[in-house]
């Protein structure tokens, strides 16, 4: 097969989309007007985005029989292209000049068509299920449901299908689009969607299987049982679906009868919709649920891996220490996997847990890799492990990695703003701004990806866009890694007698809170009083701060890395015996 073939013919950047075959240019959908040589320019650059595109290639693309001029049609045609993107030269987001050599693309790049899959591999996308019931109360019902549905079917034949993950699934729930739009967006060959009712201790889910391409209906069935039989009609589910798509090869444990008590299993399946929500509010009360499972079904091993995930949100939030929380997670990840050590999601828990709060390098990759072994289409292990990866400084694997994951979750903004950490890990500042920049273009009030906009603006030296970007973060959020980085921008920026307002009211008034060290560290260092820094880093080991685990590769220390004080952080945190192992 050549490769226009393997061309998608739709391609999404910032608030752009490109419809290759019929040679348009839309923004919100507008559609614009472009002409012919800067749409061909534009097409070559995402053809290889993050890829330099050298003059000469644009000129033999382009203009194969001029020799005379072409320099300036090509710079009239890049500032046209620019000009309609409302990009620049000085501060490009989406193309970069590379002087005397050429461009490069450098903003995320979506391709939702159907190409990109590895061969032989089918790709799924499970909608979530429609709630007839129309109690907004027991909403969390069909959204657990349909995640359940997407594990199952994950762990089904990982070699031979993919399933992509909730958080990008979710983005469809009441939609209006096509199943074929919908697969387009979602780069899926196949479609599962359906419906649930719940009427007291009675569920019936209705679900048909579709082939985007023809819109073919290859399955359909339903089934009506009682509530406390739903994970068998869950299992029933997948297995159909996985004969439909030719996926000889089923786990044992789909064949079992999976037999939990119901109470626990709908408390389960509401800690699953708390978490989701990524808010501290959501995360308590998601582990409030996990534990009510638990308290009812103590061999639930979702549940545990529940529990430890929540423990690490927490832990980020402030409301659990480090201590508190990881040791809670451990116990949780490490129960979970003795109870049922073919499951993926407790695999990556331990691992994460491994990562950010027992600095056990080696255990944690292990785990990574287990857990994506075990399923591929999980997305959120490979996330995890491309972060670890990152803090190793295996910066080419962590990209990689993430390109994984996005195909798997396209919509999910945490995964499209990590992909920033490697240029942010390998000091190109530009690219990783760009990137954020870009999605912050989409999501405006995405205040994770403001926050890491603010540490790039920081290590570029633009102290009021970080101050700027910071305070934002605060308005919105008003939590103390906002303000502490709020006063690191200050501190950067020479305004001392702010940052040590903020940092002396953060003290004061944590009542109970975790403030993280390694970030009053930074306050210190902006300050320029490395006494002190040295002084809160040493105490973010000893409470094993989850920010020690970028110690490594984080460019906030490039100042002090020489320093045999730094030098001695990284041997008592084990970076130096790593960075020996990986040479």
């Amino acid at each position: 097969m050549n490769e226009l073939a393997l061309r998608p013919h739709a391609v999404r950047f910032g608030t752009f989309d490109v419809d290759l075959e019929s040679r348009e240019l839309r923004k919100h959908g507008l559609r614009l007007r472009l002409e012919e040589k800067p749409f061909q320019i534009l097409e070559l650059l995402l053809e290889r985005p993050g890829q330099v595109i050298t003059r000469r290639a644009l000129r033999e693309r382009l203009w194969p029989d001029t020799h005379v001029g072409y320099e300036h049609n090509l710079n009239t045609a890049i500032n046209k292209l620019r000009d309609l993107l409302g990009d620049s030269a000085q501060s490009p987001r989406f193309i970069e000049t590379l002087p005397r050599l050429g461009y490069r693309f450098i903003a995320p790049v979506l391709k939702p068509g159907r190409a990109g899959t590895p061969a032989g591999k089918k790709m799924l996308a499970v909608l979530p299920l429609e709630d007839l019931g129309g109690n907004s109360a027991e909403e969390y019902f069909a959204d657990g449901l349909t995640e359940e549905l997407i594990s199952h079917l994950g762990q089904l034949d990982p070699k031979r299908l993919g399933v992509i993950a909730r958080t990008s699934a979710i983005q469809y729930k009441a939609t209006k689009k096509s199943v074929d739009q919908i697969a387009q967006e979602l780069n899926v060959g196949y479609v599962l969607e359906g419906s649930v009712r719940r009427d007291g201790q009675r569920v019936r889910i209705t679900a048909q299987l579709i082939e985007a391409q023809d819109q073919t209906h290859l399955w359909s069935a339903s089934y009506d049982r009682k509530f406390d039989d739903v994970l068998g009609m869950q299992a029933d589910v997948a297995r159909e679906v996985g004969r439909a798509l030719a996926c000889e090869l089923l786990p044992e444990d789909l064949e079992k009868s999976l037999a939990f008590h119901p109470t626990a299993h709908e408390a389960y399946l509401r800690g699953r919709f708390y978490f989701g929500q990524r808010s501290e509010e959501g995360v308590h009360k998601a582990l409030a649920s996990f534990e009510l499972a638990l308290r009812i079904e103590t061999n639930c091993s979702r549940s545990l891996s529940g529990v430890a995930d929540c423990c690490g949100l927490l832990c980020w939030f402030g409301a659990l220490s480090p201590g508190e929380a990881g040791a809670r997670a451990a116990a949780a990840a490490t129960r979970a996997i003795e109870i049922d050590p073919a499951l993926s999601e407790p695999h990556a828990s331990l691992g994460l847990v491994k990562f950010w709060y027992e600095w056990n390098w080696h255990a944690a990759e292990e785990e990574f890799r287990r857990a994506i072994e075990l399923n591929p289409s999980y997305a959120s292990g490979r996330q995890w492990y491309a972060s670890y990866l990152s803090a190793m400084g295996r910066l080419d694997e962590a990209q990689a990695e993430l390109r994984r994951a996005r195909e798997l979750d396209p919509h999910s903004l945490t995964l499209n703003m990590n992909a920033a950490d490697p240029f942010f890990f390998g000091r190109q500042f530009d690219r990783a701004a760009a990137h954020l920049n870009a999605l912050l273009e989409q999501e405006p009030r995405f205040l994770p990806a403001l926050f890491n906009l603010g540490r790039i603006y920081i290590q570029q030296g633009r102290y009021d866009e970080a101050i700027a970007a910071f305070d934002y973060v605060v308005q919105l959020s008003g939590n103390s890694q906002g303000r502490l980085a709020l006063a690191q921008a200050y501190a950067y920026a020479g305004k001392t007698d702010e940052a040590r307002r903020i940092l002396k009211q953060e003290m004061e008034n944590a009542a109970g809170r975790y403030l993280a060290s390694p970030m009053i560290a930074g306050i210190y260092l902006g300050l320029g009083e490395h006494d002190k820094t040295f002084e809160w880093l040493r105490k973010g080991v000893e409470e094993r701060s989850f920010w020690i685990v970028f110690l490594k590769m984080d460019p906030a220390y490039d100042s002090i890395r020489s320093d045999p004080r730094f030098q001695d952080l990284l041997k008592r945190t084990g970076f130096a015996m790593q960075s020996r192992s990986a040479a």
